[in-house]
């Protein structure tokens, strides 16, 4: 890798950090700089204006999240237990303390620009796209308990996730852990992705 490529993925690294700890508006170029020891300069040099490094901080996440699908695909999971590990990805936000990207966007969506707000709508268009199809592919297979439009539970489904993730910033991650409890419950699996009978 380039010493450019280098910096630009250190500084992004720095910046997704920052981001989905203190919110968009939480951090500056300085707080980057100083964290790894280079000039504001050098920052500029990689992305001209914040809002720019904010659609490079997305569009890395839905990167991110494409390359994970794939992985997800090549393990031959069931849907169950595709949905469960997914679960376990919003979780690792929580335990690190962080919340996702989409609900840093949508608590300070009037306050970036439109490419910003445009690229977030994308990994939200990525998040549900996947999830509605993995929950669609489950009901057909009658691994995952489905009541509704595939689509909208989807939609509900990371509603639940993104609030859980609020929340627990305030009460703690047990509270998390009870919204993943009821998202799992209402689809019928267990914690390992396991159908379970309903009750």
């Amino acid at each position: 890798m380039s010493a450019a490529r280098s910096t630009r993925k250190r500084i992004l690294d720095a910046a997704a950090e920052l981001f989905q700890r203190r919110g968009f508006s939480g951090f500056s170029y300085q707080h980057i700089a100083a964290q790894l020891g280079v000039r504001n300069a050098a920052i500029h040099y990689h992305f001209p204006s914040k809002a720019d490094l904010g659609v490079a901080l997305l569009s890395r996440y839905r990167d991110s999240f494409r390359w994970w699908t794939e992985q997800v695909e090549r393990q031959g999971l069931t849907p169950a237990q595709k949905v469960a590990r997914f679960l376990e990805l919003e979780s690792r936000y929580c335990l690190e303390g962080k919340v996702c990207p989409l609900g840093v966007v949508c608590v300070e969506f009037e306050n970036v620009t439109q490419a910003v707000q445009a690229e977030a709508a994308g990994l939200a268009a990525d998040l549900e796209t996947w999830l509605a199809a993995v929950l669609e592919e489950g009901r057909r297979a009658q691994d995952i308990r489905l009541e509704g439009a595939s689509r909208a539970v989807a939609v509900a489904i990371l509603a639940q996730l993104q609030g859980g993730l609020q929340l627990a910033r305030l009460r703690g991650s047990r509270h998390f852990q009870d919204v993943l409890q009821q998202v799992r419950d209402g689809l019928g699996i267990s914690s390992a992705g396991l159908l379970v009978a309903a009750s």
